[in-house]
């Protein structure tokens, strides 16, 4: 064997271990192996470089960050609003409803746009309904890959498929010749997760390797121990009464840091009334909490977070400067409730926590104060001199104005890719300069948008496909099965051959697959009455089948979001890969031959 051939094979397996075992993250791992291929000589310098000029990794930049303008206009809020009025409560019909929208949209437009679009909007249902992201994004981007297959256009694999064939002179596929098999793939795929979605799919929260600002700052100053979740029993003396004439703060000496039922959260900066069956989250010394819920006869949820930090609010640390306003002054007489939406959770003065009449106390310059409240309302001390903030945050204000704008954009973008033969690339990223030059998003904000481990990730896996390419390795594979399946039965050839593509998917594009296969298979044609097309077909489709590892752009871009780990798609994904290729072959074998 070739000694070239045999390390490509060596660096292929080694990384497949590496990225199973998840010894190291898998962006690092792909970049090991994209180095390790140029420092053997397998792939030129300047391929190692064309992941990052690829056009998917172009693509997903242009992505994100309209994803992240459709999220700031509120134009995904709209979305998870209306998704929500017609699945109604219950997380396997959410599921159902949105993974059928999502699969048919991606049957006209690129999986990867239709997957980025749903992306915010089930962040925003996963947060609304309670339920863990985890179990929201993957069968979502599963069915953006399922939906590809709908149609000639909806995956690289089958348009790429086309030039192929005409190049060859045969005859090619209309828009609609292959819309059967990929019915029947996403009602599949709809059917499994709706089936076995609680076996298959992990319920733990989006991975972050560092806590946030505000969680890091509730677990210094104790504060996640203060917080408390009650509910509102029938009969409670609580009931119709107003924050203020609860006495909560005043007489009890508490906070209200949230007020919610199952259907909505209320606005505790105004001046709402209180009502049976709603949940109180309220921190303050435990006996004044607990006297407070005796004297309403509240009833402790034990299972219910430590702290409201979301999107819209969290907590900040600030100091009170000598040059400050505020010294000499108590809080009573600071009235930042009332004129910034914003409370006092802790007051640190000198040396000690202050716990009795904190109201009361006269403010000394260096006093640390902790305050929670809405985002939008927090930065007012960060821009106020009477403060030094000392938790860092960013705040982004909603910018609902600016939504038919973020439309247009991604619209355009679509729209450029399908109607101006543009690659994918250069259309997404054409949508998100538009959203910068209209002022959806700043370019800081479109910065930030960015998740740079999918970018390494996929720019790292990248020239392993071109190795695999150059070196023959694919070749040698893809010709030794086709000789062994050589004489058996038409069925199984079609099985064969979407098994093995399905396997090259895993670690090549779904072009490079695609251009690989197809004159091999050619070779094939004849054999057991299978004709040319029937095969080229199969290879096709089976490129799109893409869920065993986290490789394939759609995958990479919910990793992270979704918390997921190679073992979740190893889970789930395994189960549906083998049912996609008898899934295919079957059809393909029963109505197409």
């Amino acid at each position: 064997m070739d000694p070239q051939l045999l390390i490509v094979l060596s660096i292929l397996a080694v990384t497949v271990v590496l990225i199973v075992t998840e010894i190291f993250r898998i962006d690092v791992v792909a970049l090991i192996a994209m180095l390790a291929l140029v420092w053997t000589g397998s792939i030129t310098p300047t391929q190692a470089r064309s992941g990052f000029s690829s056009n998917a990794v172009l693509a997903i930049l242009g992505v994100m960050v309209m994803g992240r303008g459709l999220y700031k206009a509120g134009v995904t809020e709209q979305i998870a609003n209306f998704i929500l009025r017609v699945a109604g409560k219950g997380k396997r019909r959410i599921l159902s409803t949105v993974s059928l929208t999502v699969g048919v949209m991606s049957g006209f437009m690129q999986n990867i746009g239709a997957a980025a679009l749903f992306l915010p909007v089930m962040m925003g249902i996963s947060k609304r309904e309670q339920i863990s992201i985890s179990s929201l994004l993957m069968p979502m981007g599963f069915a953006a890959l399922l939906g590809g297959t709908l149609t000639m256009v909806g995956t690289s694999s089958l348009i790429i498929l086309n030039d192929l064939l005409s190049t060859q002179g045969l005859d090619t596929f209309s828009l609609f010749s292959v819309t059967p098999i990929g019915i029947a793939l996403l009602l599949v795929g709809v059917a499994y997760f709706f089936v076995f979605g609680r076996l298959v799919l992990p319920t733990r929260a989006a991975t972050n390797t560092t806590a946030s600002p505000g969680k890091k700052l509730l677990s210094v100053w104790g504060l996640s121990d203060s917080i408390f979740t009650y509910r509102i029993p029938p009969g409670s003396p609580l009931i119709g009464k107003s924050v203020k004439e609860s006495e909560m703060g005043s007489a009890y000496n508490i906070n209200l840091l949230k007020a919610y039922d199952r259907t909505s959260d209320y606005n505790i900066w105004e001046d709402i009334r209180l009502k049976q069956g709603q949940n109180l989250v309220v921190q303050g010394r435990e006996a004044d909490v607990q006297a407070f819920a005796e004297a309403y006869d509240l009833k402790l949820k034990e299972e219910e977070e430590k702290s409201t930090q979301d999107a819209d609010e969290g907590y900040i640390e600030v100091v009170v400067p000598a040059r400050s306003n505020l010294v000499g002054k108590t809080l009573r007489e600071v009235p930042l409730r009332e004129t910034y939406n914003a409370q006092v959770l802790l007051l640190f003065s000198n040396s000690e926590v202050v716990e009795e009449n904190v109201a009361d106390r006269e403010i000394q310059a260096g006093d640390t104060l902790v305050l929670q409240g809405k985002w939008e309302h927090l930065q007012f001390f960060k821009e106020s001199e009477d403060f030094i903030t000392v938790t860092p945050f960013q705040y982004e204000p909603k910018t609902p104005e600016k939504a038919v704008l973020a439309v247009g954009c991604f619209v355009g973008a679509i729209a450029a890719v399908l109607l101006l033969d543009l690659p994918i690339s250069m259309g997404f990223l054409t949508g998100a300069v538009a959203m910068i030059l209209s002022g959806v998003l700043s370019i800081e904000e479109a910065y930030r948008a960015i998740e740079w481990k999918v970018i390494f990730l996929i720019s790292g896996l990248i020239p392993i496909g071109i190795a695999m390419e150059t070196s023959g390795a694919a070749a040698l594979i893809a010709d030794n099965v086709v000789t062994l399946i050589q004489g058996v039965h038409p069925f199984l050839i079609l099985l064969a051959l979407g098994v093995m593509t399905t396997a090259f998917s895993l670690f090549m594009s779904n072009v490079a697959a695609t251009v690989l296969m197809v004159p091999l298979v050619l070779e094939l044609s004849g054999m057991g009455g299978l004709g040319s097309q029937v095969l080229v077909l199969q290879v096709g489709i089976c490129a799109a089948n893409s869920f065993i590892l986290p490789t394939h752009h759609v995958n990479a871009l919910l990793m992270t979001p979704g918390g997921y780990r190679v073992q979740d798609y190893l889970r789930a994904g395994s189960i549906l890969s083998v049912g996609f290729v008898i899934v295919s072959t079957t059809m393909l074998y029963v109505f197409y031959l």
